[in-house]
């Protein structure tokens, strides 16, 4: 009942190229991924990230000075 099974790996040139871009695209992807989360290189003072970096207090005499 299980000897279909025994035969089943029949992967082609192509398909073992497909997985290989595969891997390369997914390890790529991963290595940019750290890379800009450890290390972002955003240098302007107007980025949106400083919002969240302002103490409380800054935030309050910005909204005065309004």
């Amino acid at each position: 009942m299980m000897d279909h099974a025994a035969h089943a790996f029949h992967a082609s040139v192509f398909d073992w190229m497909l997985v290989c871009v595969a891997a390369v695209v997914l390890v790529w992807s991963l290595a940019l991924a750290l890379r800009y989360t450890v290390r972002p290189g955003e240098r302007d003072p107007g980025h949106i990230k400083r919002r969240i970096l302002l103490d409380e207090t800054d935030g309050v005499e910005e909204a005065r000075r309004r």
